[in-house]
């Protein structure tokens, strides 16, 4: 079966459109997502053992790298998205499909894993612990409806390249 047209060409339109936007700018933008989308984690202090710790994200079908931190701050955790500098305490590297199956809930974590989709490397302890707190978030009371069903559109129609 194709790829539904469109869905196809994704993540090749966005790794020409991520050449041509400023590093900073998108770093600040991911920065900006997690801080919101990740808000009430943060205050509740879900995230306060990412501290002092770098784990390195790798989208590899579009070339996008970057590295999260959390700091301690005004008794609230914030998450910080940078460019990638030193070594990674832990790393995970998947394509833009299986980021959105992970991120839309239409796959778990453990069978991109095992479907060798999603790939953890350094700390196994840490990774863990990252995997079991996103898997109890669910996106879709957090983001806008329209952007989750666009998510979730894009999410069904790219299923058959986790199969």
């Amino acid at each position: 079966m194709a790829i539904p047209k469109g869905v196809e060409h994704t993540p090749e339109r966005l790794k020409q459109t991520l050449r041509w936007v400023p590093k900073p700018l998108i770093y600040g933008g991911i920065t900006l997502l997690f801080g919101r989308i990740f808000k009430t984690d943060c205050e509740r202090g879900s995230f306060d053992f990412l501290i002092g710790k770098k784990v390195f994200i790798t989208i590899s079908d579009i070339e996008l790298q970057f590295q999260v931190s959390a700091t301690k701050r005004y008794q609230r955790t914030f998450l910080n998205v940078t460019p990638i500098t030193t070594e990674a305490d832990v790393s995970m590297r998947v394509t833009w499909s299986a980021l959105l199956q992970l991120t839309t809930q239409k796959v778990d974590p453990d069978t991109l894993f095992f479907k060798r989709k999603l790939l953890l490397t350094g700390d196994t302890e840490l990774g863990l612990r990252i995997k079991n707190l996103l898997d109890t978030i669910e996106l879709e009371q957090r983001l806008p409806a329209a952007v989750h069903q666009q998510l979730c559109k894009l999410a069904d129609k790219s299923m058959i390249e986790i199969n």
